[in-house]
């Protein structure tokens, strides 16, 4: 029995024949004109610092998640 080929949405069609569209990658800031360096910017510091913490977190609780795991599979098989 074959199946009954259905066409597609409009929109659907439309979104697989146009390509997708990048955004040109920013371009850093131009440098003052007195020649004074840029200060760091404080919200990046910041928004690294919760990003790492973060990460610490997740890391740290898939390991704890393995590790029980781990052990619940080693209690099972010395049964």
């Amino acid at each position: 029995m074959q199946p009954e080929p259905r066409p597609l949405p409009d929109s659907l069609t439309r979104l697989l024949a146009v390509p997708e569209r990048r955004p040109l990658p920013s371009r850093p800031a131009p440098a003052r004109k007195d020649g004074a360096p840029r200060a760091p910017d404080q919200r990046s510091a910041h928004a690294a610092l919760e990003t790492a913490i973060l990460r610490g977190f997740v890391v740290s609780l898939s390991a704890l998640v393995w590790l029980a795991v781990l052990a619940l599979s080693v209690r099972h098989i010395a049964r």
